[in-house]
Protein backbone atom coordinates (compact mmCIF):
# COMPACT_ATOMS: atom_id res chain seq x y z
CA UNK A 1 0.00 0.00 0.00
CA UNK A 2 2.71 2.57 0.82
CA UNK A 3 4.34 2.06 -2.93
CA UNK A 4 0.57 2.26 -4.35
CA UNK A 5 0.40 5.98 -2.33
CA UNK A 6 3.44 7.30 -3.35
CA UNK A 7 2.43 6.44 -7.09
CA UNK A 8 -0.66 7.89 -7.11
CA UNK A 9 1.17 11.14 -5.63
CA UNK A 10 3.40 11.35 -8.03
CA UNK A 11 0.29 10.75 -10.59
CA UNK A 12 -1.31 13.84 -9.19
CA UNK A 13 1.84 16.36 -9.29
CA UNK A 14 2.42 15.43 -12.76
CA UNK A 15 -1.62 16.14 -13.99
CA UNK A 16 -0.74 19.70 -12.16
CA UNK A 17 2.63 19.70 -14.97
CA UNK A 18 4.87 19.67 -12.21
CA UNK A 19 6.72 16.96 -14.11
CA UNK A 20 9.41 16.90 -12.00
CA UNK A 21 8.46 13.48 -10.41
CA UNK A 22 8.29 11.83 -13.67
CA UNK A 23 12.07 9.82 -14.20
CA UNK A 24 13.00 10.95 -10.59
CA UNK A 25 13.12 7.11 -9.79
CA UNK A 26 13.10 5.74 -13.22
CA UNK A 27 16.35 7.66 -13.84
CA UNK A 28 18.72 5.37 -12.39
CA UNK A 29 17.31 2.70 -14.87
CA UNK A 30 16.90 5.59 -17.76
CA UNK A 31 19.96 4.56 -20.09
CA UNK A 32 19.49 0.62 -19.63
CA UNK A 33 15.37 1.17 -20.98
CA UNK A 34 17.51 3.43 -23.88
CA UNK A 35 19.85 1.09 -24.79
CA UNK A 36 18.81 -0.22 -27.82
CA UNK A 37 18.50 3.65 -29.43
CA UNK A 38 21.40 4.36 -31.51
CA UNK A 39 22.41 7.84 -30.05
CA UNK A 40 25.19 8.47 -32.73
CA UNK A 41 22.80 8.20 -36.02
CA UNK A 42 20.14 9.92 -34.22
CA UNK A 43 22.74 12.94 -33.22
CA UNK A 44 23.91 13.08 -36.92
CA UNK A 45 21.02 13.47 -38.71
CA UNK A 46 19.88 15.76 -35.91
CA UNK A 47 23.26 18.12 -36.41
CA UNK A 48 22.58 17.39 -40.47
CA UNK A 49 19.42 19.35 -39.63
CA UNK A 50 21.32 22.08 -37.62
CA UNK A 51 23.81 22.62 -40.04
CA UNK A 52 21.07 22.39 -42.93
CA UNK A 53 19.21 25.39 -41.53
CA UNK A 54 21.74 27.20 -39.45
CA UNK A 55 25.51 26.61 -40.74
CA UNK A 56 26.91 29.39 -38.67
CA UNK A 57 25.00 28.40 -35.20
CA UNK A 58 26.80 27.48 -32.03
CA UNK A 59 25.09 28.28 -28.96
CA UNK A 60 23.06 25.75 -28.55
CA UNK A 61 19.96 24.78 -25.84
CA UNK A 62 18.86 21.14 -25.51
CA UNK A 63 15.12 20.56 -23.89
CA UNK A 64 14.70 17.33 -21.74
CA UNK A 65 18.14 16.37 -21.92
CA UNK A 66 17.78 13.34 -20.00
CA UNK A 67 20.40 12.19 -19.09
CA UNK A 68 22.60 13.96 -21.49
CA UNK A 69 23.69 11.28 -23.67
CA UNK A 70 22.40 13.22 -26.90
CA UNK A 71 24.05 16.61 -25.58
CA UNK A 72 27.84 14.43 -24.96
CA UNK A 73 27.31 12.98 -28.39
CA UNK A 74 26.55 16.39 -30.33
CA UNK A 75 29.78 17.96 -27.98
CA UNK A 76 31.79 15.67 -30.70
CA UNK A 77 30.19 16.70 -33.80
CA UNK A 78 31.20 20.34 -33.46
CA UNK A 79 31.98 23.73 -31.92
CA UNK A 80 29.03 23.88 -30.00
CA UNK A 81 28.39 25.81 -27.06
CA UNK A 82 25.87 23.88 -25.11
CA UNK A 83 23.25 23.86 -22.38
CA UNK A 84 21.00 21.21 -21.85
CA UNK A 85 17.69 21.46 -19.31
CA UNK A 86 15.51 18.53 -17.95
CA UNK A 87 12.78 19.42 -15.86
CA UNK A 88 13.92 16.21 -13.62
CA UNK A 89 16.71 16.74 -10.88
CA UNK A 90 17.92 13.63 -10.61
CA UNK A 91 18.28 13.24 -14.78
CA UNK A 92 20.23 16.06 -14.34
CA UNK A 93 22.72 15.00 -11.31
CA UNK A 94 22.93 11.94 -13.44
CA UNK A 95 23.68 13.85 -16.73
CA UNK A 96 25.97 16.00 -14.69
CA UNK A 97 27.87 13.34 -13.96
CA UNK A 98 28.40 11.79 -16.66
CA UNK A 99 29.92 14.94 -17.93
CA UNK A 100 32.62 15.26 -15.60
CA UNK A 101 33.49 11.91 -16.63
CA UNK A 102 33.70 12.82 -20.13
CA UNK A 103 34.98 16.19 -18.91
CA UNK A 104 32.83 18.41 -20.89
CA UNK A 105 32.26 21.80 -20.63
CA UNK A 106 28.26 21.61 -21.36
CA UNK A 107 26.16 23.49 -18.38
CA UNK A 108 23.49 21.42 -17.11
CA UNK A 109 20.41 23.26 -15.67
CA UNK A 110 17.62 21.93 -13.65
CA UNK A 111 14.53 24.07 -15.87
CA UNK A 112 10.78 23.35 -17.32
CA UNK A 113 10.75 23.36 -20.81
CA UNK A 114 7.39 25.19 -20.84
CA UNK A 115 8.88 28.12 -18.41
CA UNK A 116 12.24 28.80 -19.11
CA UNK A 117 14.40 30.96 -17.27
CA UNK A 118 17.57 30.69 -18.47
CA UNK A 119 18.37 34.71 -19.27
CA UNK A 120 20.35 33.75 -22.74
CA UNK A 121 19.27 33.47 -25.94
CA UNK A 122 20.20 30.90 -28.33
CA UNK A 123 21.32 29.91 -31.96
CA UNK A 124 19.52 26.65 -31.84
CA UNK A 125 17.25 25.02 -29.42
CA UNK A 126 16.18 21.31 -30.04
CA UNK A 127 14.21 18.74 -27.98
CA UNK A 128 14.21 14.77 -29.24
CA UNK A 129 13.01 11.50 -27.96
CA UNK A 130 9.03 12.48 -28.83
CA UNK A 131 9.33 14.77 -25.57
CA UNK A 132 6.96 17.23 -27.29
CA UNK A 133 4.56 14.05 -26.66
CA UNK A 134 4.60 14.37 -22.68
CA UNK A 135 2.67 17.42 -23.42
CA UNK A 136 -1.19 16.81 -23.35
CA UNK A 137 -2.59 19.82 -24.34
CA UNK A 138 -2.72 22.57 -26.60
CA UNK A 139 -1.99 25.41 -24.18
CA UNK A 140 0.88 23.22 -22.81
CA UNK A 141 2.37 23.32 -26.53
CA UNK A 142 1.66 26.69 -26.70
CA UNK A 143 3.34 27.38 -23.58
CA UNK A 144 6.26 25.51 -24.79
CA UNK A 145 6.27 27.68 -28.15
CA UNK A 146 6.10 30.44 -26.38
CA UNK A 147 8.98 29.88 -23.90
CA UNK A 148 11.14 28.70 -26.80
CA UNK A 149 10.66 32.41 -28.73
CA UNK A 150 11.63 33.97 -25.83
CA UNK A 151 14.96 32.01 -25.70
CA UNK A 152 15.26 32.13 -29.23
CA UNK A 153 17.77 34.46 -31.19
CA UNK A 154 16.12 36.37 -33.97
CA UNK A 155 17.39 33.80 -36.33
CA UNK A 156 18.15 31.19 -34.44
CA UNK A 157 15.98 27.48 -35.22
CA UNK A 158 13.83 24.87 -33.06
CA UNK A 159 14.37 21.75 -33.96
CA UNK A 160 11.86 18.85 -32.36
CA UNK A 161 10.15 15.61 -32.95
CA UNK A 162 7.36 14.01 -32.12
CA UNK A 163 5.24 10.40 -32.45
CA UNK A 164 1.83 10.22 -34.64
CA UNK A 165 -1.22 8.22 -34.76
CA UNK A 166 0.24 5.72 -37.22
CA UNK A 167 3.35 4.84 -34.65
CA UNK A 168 1.86 4.50 -31.62
CA UNK A 169 -0.36 1.02 -32.53
CA UNK A 170 2.54 -0.72 -34.17
CA UNK A 171 5.32 0.10 -30.83
CA UNK A 172 3.04 -0.19 -27.77
CA UNK A 173 2.92 -4.30 -28.58
CA UNK A 174 6.77 -4.25 -29.12
CA UNK A 175 7.20 -2.71 -25.86
CA UNK A 176 4.49 -4.33 -23.56
CA UNK A 177 5.65 -6.71 -20.97
CA UNK A 178 9.71 -5.76 -22.05
CA UNK A 179 11.60 -6.51 -18.74
CA UNK A 180 15.38 -6.73 -17.36
CA UNK A 181 18.03 -6.85 -14.86
CA UNK A 182 20.74 -4.72 -13.97
CA UNK A 183 22.88 -5.08 -11.40
CA UNK A 184 20.85 -3.18 -8.61
CA UNK A 185 17.32 -3.11 -10.39
CA UNK A 186 14.70 -4.87 -12.38
CA UNK A 187 12.03 -3.37 -14.12
CA UNK A 188 9.07 -4.06 -16.36
CA UNK A 189 6.82 -2.10 -18.76
CA UNK A 190 3.44 -2.32 -19.21
CA UNK A 191 2.58 -0.50 -22.89
CA UNK A 192 -0.69 0.37 -24.92
CA UNK A 193 -2.38 2.86 -26.75
CA UNK A 194 -5.49 4.17 -25.94
CA UNK A 195 -7.15 5.44 -29.74
CA UNK A 196 -9.75 6.89 -28.28
CA UNK A 197 -8.32 9.49 -26.08
CA UNK A 198 -5.05 9.72 -28.19
CA UNK A 199 -3.01 8.54 -25.19
CA UNK A 200 -0.05 6.35 -25.04
CA UNK A 201 0.67 5.03 -21.77
CA UNK A 202 3.88 3.40 -20.61
CA UNK A 203 3.31 1.94 -16.86
CA UNK A 204 7.06 1.06 -15.52
CA UNK A 205 7.29 -1.51 -12.59
CA UNK A 206 10.86 -1.15 -10.80
CA UNK A 207 12.50 -3.13 -7.81
CA UNK A 208 15.79 -1.81 -6.33
CA UNK A 209 17.57 -4.75 -4.81
CA UNK A 210 20.44 -5.92 -2.90
CA UNK A 211 23.80 -6.67 -5.07
CA UNK A 212 25.12 -8.49 -2.14
CA UNK A 213 22.10 -10.77 -1.53
CA UNK A 214 19.43 -9.93 -4.25
CA UNK A 215 17.03 -9.17 -1.80
CA UNK A 216 14.43 -6.08 -2.55
CA UNK A 217 14.91 -3.28 -0.81
CA UNK A 218 12.19 -0.97 -3.19
CA UNK A 219 9.56 -1.19 -5.21
CA UNK A 220 8.14 1.65 -7.55
CA UNK A 221 5.98 2.29 -10.24
CA UNK A 222 5.96 5.60 -12.85
CA UNK A 223 3.15 5.93 -15.06
CA UNK A 224 4.16 7.74 -18.25
CA UNK A 225 1.23 9.18 -20.17
CA UNK A 226 2.01 11.06 -23.96
CA UNK A 227 -0.25 12.64 -26.37
CA UNK A 228 -0.15 11.57 -29.50
CA UNK A 229 -0.26 14.38 -31.93
CA UNK A 230 -1.16 14.28 -35.42
CA UNK A 231 0.98 16.59 -37.98
CA UNK A 232 -2.34 18.77 -38.57
CA UNK A 233 -2.62 19.60 -34.85
CA UNK A 234 1.07 20.38 -34.54
CA UNK A 235 1.24 22.91 -37.61
CA UNK A 236 -2.40 24.55 -36.29
CA UNK A 237 -0.86 25.57 -32.94
CA UNK A 238 2.21 26.68 -35.00
CA UNK A 239 -0.08 29.12 -36.63
CA UNK A 240 -0.92 30.38 -33.24
CA UNK A 241 2.69 30.47 -31.91
CA UNK A 242 5.35 33.24 -32.23
CA UNK A 243 7.39 30.76 -34.29
CA UNK A 244 6.49 29.99 -38.45
CA UNK A 245 7.27 26.30 -39.87
CA UNK A 246 10.27 25.94 -41.85
CA UNK A 247 10.51 22.41 -42.47
CA UNK A 248 8.65 18.68 -42.06
CA UNK A 249 10.81 15.62 -42.30
CA UNK A 250 9.85 12.11 -42.05
CA UNK A 251 11.60 9.84 -39.30
CA UNK A 252 14.94 10.31 -40.03
CA UNK A 253 15.41 11.69 -43.39
CA UNK A 254 15.19 14.74 -45.38
CA UNK A 255 11.69 13.76 -47.28
CA UNK A 256 9.01 15.55 -46.28
CA UNK A 257 6.43 14.66 -43.59
CA UNK A 258 3.19 13.49 -44.23
CA UNK A 259 0.11 11.96 -42.43
CA UNK A 260 1.47 8.83 -43.25
CA UNK A 261 4.68 9.57 -40.81
CA UNK A 262 5.54 7.52 -37.58
CA UNK A 263 7.81 10.12 -36.07
CA UNK A 264 8.04 13.58 -37.32
CA UNK A 265 10.91 16.13 -37.04
CA UNK A 266 10.34 19.80 -37.55
CA UNK A 267 12.03 23.06 -37.64
CA UNK A 268 10.79 25.78 -36.48
CA UNK A 269 12.05 30.11 -36.61
CA UNK A 270 10.39 33.07 -35.42
CA UNK A 271 7.38 34.41 -37.18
Amino acid sequence: MKDRKRYKEDQRDHGDRNTSTIYKKLAPVYDHIMKDVDYEDWTDYIDAVIRYHHPYGDRMLELACGTGTMALAMEQRDDYDITATDVSAEMIRIASEKGRRHKSSITWLVQDMCRLDIGSRFDIIFMVFDSLNYLQREDEVLSLFDSVASHLDDDGIFVFDFTTPNFSPKIAPLLDGEHSKLRNYRYRRNSRYDKEKGIHINHFFVEKRDPKTGRTTDRFEEVHEQRIWSLAEIKSMIIRSKLRMLATYEDFDFSEATDNSDRITMVLRHG
